[in-house]
């Protein structure tokens, strides 16, 4: 109880400095796209930076059947080009998490070269990457941001493959290079 009292007082001027702005957001495209929820939280340290750790939790499944039960953390760090929330920014990011996913859709019918995947399943797979990326603040008023982003990097995934429900083909590990952020956001700044 000491400890969370002390790292309490050394937090409390951060939050009280005028040059310090809290934001919160949910990023709109993830919440339709995936039916989960998350919510970030950002911290403008400087007039020009700010950092971000961001969450994403499902573990309901998705539409269909198919599945995309998943646990991730995203921290983020953020150059501001013009004043911190508001204008061009570029960023810095991380992602980490757990997911099991699977019983998605038949792709083979867009062309021989896409795989069938409505009894694959990938289970207990842990993952951690980076990237790099940009994107642009929409002053609404003075409590509402509409926040467009976008980034490139690298995950590294680890996990089980399943054919069907029980017949594990094998461990796998998978190293994935092309988009890690797509995000149309609404933010709400304190």
């Amino acid at each position: 109880m000491k400890r969370l009292i002390l790292l309490f007082a050394l937090l409390l001027p951060l939050g009280l400095s005028a040059q310090n702005t809290w934001a919160v957001k949910t990023n709109v495209l993830h919440d339709v796209s995936t039916l989960s929820l998350n919510v970030a939280g950002e911290y403008a340290f400087r007039p020009q930076w700010s950092a971000e750790l961001g969450t994403s939790v499902n573990f309901w499944g998705s539409w269909g059947g198919s599945r995309l039960d998943h646990v991730l953390l995203e921290p983020e760090i953020k150059y501001w080009f013009c004043e911190k929330f508001s204008g061009w920014f570029v960023d810095a990011h991380g992602i980490g998490g757990y997911a099991n996913v699977g019983n998605f859709w038949d792709f083979s019918t867009i062309g021989p070269r896409f795989p069938d995947l409505r009894n694959y399943q990938l289970r207990d797979a842990f993952m951690l990457g980076f990237g790099i990326g940009g994107g642009y603040d929409f002053i609404l008023n003075r409590h509402w941001n509409l926040e467009l982003e976008a980034g490139l990097g690298y995950i590294y995934t680890i996990g089980n493959e399943y054919d069907g429900a029980t017949l594990l083909l094998k461990g796998s590990e998978f190293d994935y290079v092309g988009p890690t952020k797509l995000a149309v956001s609404i933010v709400y700044l304190f």
